[in-house]
């Protein structure tokens, strides 16, 4: 049987426990959607890229709180398509799913999403395609929701009727879950090492 690992709190650390929380809550403040790329190193990207190959999308997003807490703005993409929207769009906080997520902090996964009237057809307009099936997850770092991940499957705008698909299924939902959490860990080692220099 195997032994327990443990970490007693080392008091002269808790002395320093107020001044380090509002420095990172700052430090999480600052993280926007325009500087956010420059956190995302290689490992980060492969997460993203194998939960999105593993649940079949076609391509993926990390979408940020903008500075006025008015809009989510796609900040890292995975996929062709996904890449081109990466600074190039402002979902209102209020509209679509992405946001829907955001706001209440619970997971989405939906096949035949583009029958969902609370799906906002904005980037599929401006895109000239179709979303077909979607996952929306919360994203959180340094103990705070900032945003959300997206992937899709998606299929031309003009496919009448719609192509057949397989579309997402609770595993996939499962797969990108735990990308979201393994992205979260990796940022806040990330942010507290720069942090504190170490």
């Amino acid at each position: 049987m195997a032994s327990r690992f443990t970490i007693l709190p080392d008091d002269r650390f808790v002395l320093l426990r107020g001044a380090l929380d509002e420095r990172l809550a700052s430090v999480g403040n600052s993280v926007r959607p325009e500087n956010f790329a420059a956190l995302c190193d290689g490992m980060m990207r492969y997460v993203l890229e194998q939960s999105f190959f593993h649940a079949g999308a076609h391509g993926g997003l990390i979408w940020l709180l903008d500075e006025s807490q008015e809009f989510l703005v796609p900040a890292f993409g995975i996929g062709a398509v996904s890449e081109q929207l990466v600074l190039q769009h402002q979902q209102p906080i209020r509209e679509g799913i992405v946001s829907m997520v955001m706001m209440s902090e619970q997971p989405f996964c939906e096949n035949e999403v583009y029958k969902n009237a609370k799906h906002s057809k904005i980037v599929d307009s401006k895109l000239q395609q179709q979303t077909y099936a979607m996952i929306v997850v919360p994203f959180y770092f340094l103990r705070q929701c900032r945003g959300v991940i997206s992937c899709v499957k998606i299929q031309p705008a003009d496919a009448d009727p719609p192509i057949s698909m397989e579309g997402f299924s609770s595993d996939h939902l499962k797969i990108v879950q735990r990308a979201a959490a393994v992205l979260t860990e990796l940022i806040d080692y990330k942010l507290l090492r720069q942090t504190i220099h170490w």
